[in-house]
């Protein structure tokens, strides 16, 4: 089941292109083997902060019987990999002719891997239940697997004695290798329990997996960048409306009809002739009958025109809804131009009484970032008209 994606911005960079293109191949993959499974979760480009320092995952994958992080590395060249001893791993790649030194993507993975198995163990009675509803259960044992998805036309030189790191794969093998690995566990903790005296492997119930996967999304801390100049509201008298449109609904975000539970693609109904299911971009709360929005989900509307999208998708019936947050009359809502979020009056005013700048029309704080501060010198590539 897709818990969170990836809203991928345009790059001018031609380096963060490629990373770009190498996370959306992985979660292709990864999206494609384990997206239909209601036993599996998936997070792409997840952040978390913890303390005054923050650490990002690609792509994590939660299992009832472990937990695996993906780094995802775009390399396109020769990568030549040298290990000196077991705690020391050199790494280097062909760049425009000549060769340059490359962290070790191994070593980065598994200390996200670390961080967030520290993270988790301190939330952990927020997370699992307790066993016999005495002993908190913990993720002390729960296994953190750790993989490097490379481009699959790269190439590997490795020196004498230097065998290829048991964690690094193609992006193409990293799907097969954690279903594989799921499937052993599994037959294992089967085979166990039928004898009484064997020791039982670390796992956790469906529900506990949906509740870490929950947790984490809920505290995803997304990078902030910096705020636009000159962003103090300077009150003008006539204001005219923003257009009402609605938000884009996205795979992670909050349900807009019960504004507390997320958002994930499922699929449901009887399989078609091609061995397919319709899929929806459903509630969380469609699991336990608290909220029932849904509607049918398609990747590329969503990317190519997100606005239809969002507007052609059916609320939730009213007495499907639940109670209403606050009661009284809903005063008028302002949305960004651009990104159609929803912004406060003030920030409206601001951009329309610099019409030189702004065009005319409203921004959020974050997408008015894309113009210059200079009266009258608006970037046109970048202002959405």
């Amino acid at each position: 089941m897709l818990i969170k994606s990836k809203v991928f911005e345009p790059q001018s960079d031609p380096r963060l292109k490629a990373g770009d293109e190498a996370e959306r191949q992985m979660a292709f993959l990864l999206d494609r083997r384990f997206e239909e499974r209601d036993d599996v979760f998936l997070l792409h480009d997840l952040r978390i902060q913890k303390g005054r320092h923050a650490f990002q995952i690609d792509h994590l994958v939660i299992t009832r019987y472990g937990i695996a992080l993906i780094e995802s590395k775009s390399i396109h060249s020769k990568v030549s990999i040298t290990r000196h001893d077991e705690r020391r791993e050199h790494w280097s790649r062909e760049f425009r002719g000549r060769e340059e030194g490359i962290p070790s993507p191994v070593r980065q993975v598994q200390e996200q891997a670390r961080l967030l198995q520290d993270y988790l163990r301190e939330n952990a009675e927020l997370i699992l239940g307790k066993l016999l509803g005495l002993l908190q259960k913990g993720f002390g044992y729960c296994p953190f697997d750790t993989y490097v998805g490379v481009s699959t036309s790269a190439v590997f030189s490795l020196s004498r004695g230097t065998p290829l790191p048991e964690h690094v794969f193609k992006a193409d093998e990293v799907a097969p290798e954690i279903d594989r690995q799921l499937k052993e566990r599994g037959s294992r903790d089967t085979f166990l329990k039928l004898n009484p005296l064997a020791e039982m492997p670390w796992a956790m119930s469906r529900e506990e997996a949906l509740s870490t996967a929950r947790f984490l999304l809920v505290h995803n801390a997304p990078r902030v960048r910096a705020a636009a100049p000159e962003v103090a509201p300077v009150p003008v008298a006539d204001v005219v409306e923003a257009p009402a449109v609605p938000a884009t609904p996205q795979p992670g975000s909050l349900c807009p009809a019960c504004g507390t539970q997320a958002l994930a693609v499922a699929a449901a109904g009887p399989v078609r002739a091609d061995g397919g299911r319709d899929r929806y971009l459903a509630c969380l709360g469609n699991r336990d009958g608290s909220c029932t929005w849904k509607i049918p989900f398609e990747a590329s509307r969503v990317a190519e025109a997100p606005a239809k999208y969002a507007a052609e998708s059916k609320p939730v019936r009213p007495e499907e809804a639940g109670p209403p947050a606050q009661s009284g009359k809903v005063g008028p809502r302002y949305f960004c131009f651009d990104c159609r979020v929803a912004i406060e009056k003030d920030v409206a005013r601001f951009c329309w009484d610099r019409k030189e700048r702004f065009g005319g029309k409203a921004y959020c704080r974050s997408c008015q970032l894309k113009f210059k501060s200079r009266r009258g010198a608006a970037n046109p590539s970048a202002s959405g008209a």
